[in-house]
């Protein structure tokens, strides 16, 4: 994550007043920037496939590293996710604190109370709200919504606004062009990249990894 911030950083004049409050900036957000980047960094090491322009603020993660694959200009936060199972996440997705992914469960009629492993998948642009539950064999369709404490059960249609236990659709996301990129938000990429916040539209130009692009709902 680093050494894709610096490739695609900011470059004022040099000691002009921005080069000085953009260091400033990037010298205070310096810890944080440490944190995020050591959380992408070892779950790479043990297999899992991060982008480097994804934020993850703290992910528990339990199964196998190499199940989990997360893509460009995503915000994951407090997160728990069990890969026993894939577990495929898109572009610019936001999940936030408290959500859990769960592959795996167990066999309510098997005597020997056998394991049911089956992948999730969350598609671009998708949004898993504070404290919501996913479970094993879910795909969330791109651009869908899923409300704070919500639990999963099937498939989300995408564009769909789903919620409750067991959650259920109560609408459909009302937009027409996606112009955010999640990754942007945070204080050590903005003081990096120099904009508040990037956007899909009109992201930091990437010297070997292009960013979400703008796009359009396709309802099905």
């Amino acid at each position: 994550m680093i050494a894709y911030l610096f490739q695609n950083r900011l470059k004022p004049k040099l000691f002009s007043p921005i080069w000085v409050k953009t260091w400033l900036k990037r010298v205070w957000t310096l810890p944080s920037l440490l944190g995020y980047s050591w959380q992408s960094l070892r779950w790479t090491l043990k297999g899992a496939h991060i982008a480097p322009s994804t934020v993850i603020s703290n992910l528990t993660l339990h199964g196998e590293a190499s199940n989990l694959s997360i893509g460009k200009g995503c915000s994951v936060g407090i997160t728990r996710m069990q890969a026993h199972a894939e577990i495929k996440i898109g572009n610019c997705v936001v999940i936030n604190d408290g959500v859990r992914l769960i592959t795996g469960s167990h066999d309510i009629n098997s005597p020997t109370y056998d394991h049911l492993f089956a992948p999730i998948v969350v598609e671009d642009y998708a949004w898993v709200a504070t404290d919501a539950m996913v479970l094993k064999g879910v795909t969330i369709g791109r651009g869908a919504v899923v409300a704070a404490g919500a639990v999963v059960v099937k498939d989300v249609r995408p564009f769909s606004l789903v919620g409750g236990n067991p959650a259920k659709e109560f609408g459909t996301r009302d937009i027409e062009r996606f112009e955010y990129l999640p990754a942007s938000w945070f204080g050590p990429v903005m003081a990096w990249t120099g904009r508040k916040p990037v956007t899909a539209s009109t992201p930091a130009k990437p010297a070997s990894e292009p960013e979400c692009p703008a796009a359009e709902p396709q309802l099905q």
